[in-house]
């Protein structure tokens, strides 16, 4: 893999896979989508690799008129809020993978796991995602990711502003994934690999280890403080999901003090 284009290239799966591609010698488009609302981290993230020569930000429009690269990324957790945003945002990857079907981009859709879930809580929502993952596409679903660069209303990152602040436990997300964690790098090392051998299907990706999301919120709350809500049966996948053990899962403590040590030096910058 030489060349590669990443739809929603600030959000956090994406820019953790086009961190990891630049530092393999990797030229990357990003895309980032007007419509695509910019969080907390999103000014830091493009200061960080608009530095690098061999990443280029692209436009919505100049992605969709050009030909493409060799291997397609589309991140889809930050769409446009409104619907007519988001309905625009999936026409144009729409066409775009019709595009795929007769080049030698292999697409890769990376998708929340709520959407694997059967039945499906979300599926009048997710239709529109879903309707279009014809023919040879990988799609990747994550459950709970941590580590550097995690969204600020995710609960773990949540969880270390309360303690920080000395403040009460934060409440659960409504789409908050309690039954498995993963640590940032090791999906974007998975996913890499996955794409680079050519695997399509549907896959949710796990850690292979009971109550690991409980693991992480232990390591931040203690006991005493964790959420009520039972995260130790998973929810049944649709059937054309499969599960695939991330290998090389490091200690969650570990990645938990490397995400805390992140947001420090970034909050300090900004003093």
């Amino acid at each position: 893999m030489e060349e590669a284009a990443i739809f929603g290239v600030y959000e956090y799966i994406g820019y953790s896979l086009c961190l990891r591609m630049l530092d393999l010698g990797m030229e990357v488009q990003g895309i980032h989508p007007e419509s695509t609302a910019d969080d907390y981290f999103t000014e830091e993230k493009r200061l960080e690799i608009g530095r690098n020569a061999n990443f280029e930000e692209i436009s919505l429009e100049e992605w969709e008129a050009g030909d493409g690269r060799e291997y397609l990324f589309i991140s889809l957790f930050a769409c446009g809020k409104t619907r007519n945003q988001r309905g625009k945002l999936l026409e144009a990857i729409n066409k775009k993978l019709e595009k795929c079907k007769s080049g030698k981009l292999a697409p890769v859709l990376i998708l929340p796991a709520n959407l694997a879930v059967k039945p499906n809580p979300q599926e009048a929502k997710g239709q529109q995602i879903l309707r279009f993952r014809q023919g040879e596409v990988l799609t990747i679903y994550l459950p709970t990711v941590f580590g550097p660069w995690q969204p600020e209303e995710s609960f773990f990152q949540q969880a270390m502003n309360c303690m920080e602040a000395e403040r009460p436990a934060p409440r659960l997300g409504k789409f908050e994934w309690t039954y498995d964690a993963l640590y940032i790098d090791d999906v974007a090392c998975e996913i890499l690999a996955m794409a680079e051998s050519g695997t399509t299907g549907e896959y949710l990706l796990a850690s292979g280890q009971e109550n690991r999301w409980i693991q992480c919120a232990e390591q931040l709350l203690g006991k005493e403080g964790l959420p009520v809500r039972n995260s130790s049966k998973s929810p049944i996948m649709k059937d054309s999901v499969k599960i695939r053990i991330v290998s090389g899962n490091g200690e969650v403590s570990t990645g938990l003090s490397r995400q805390k040590e992140h947001y420090c030096r970034l909050q300090e910058s900004r003093v």
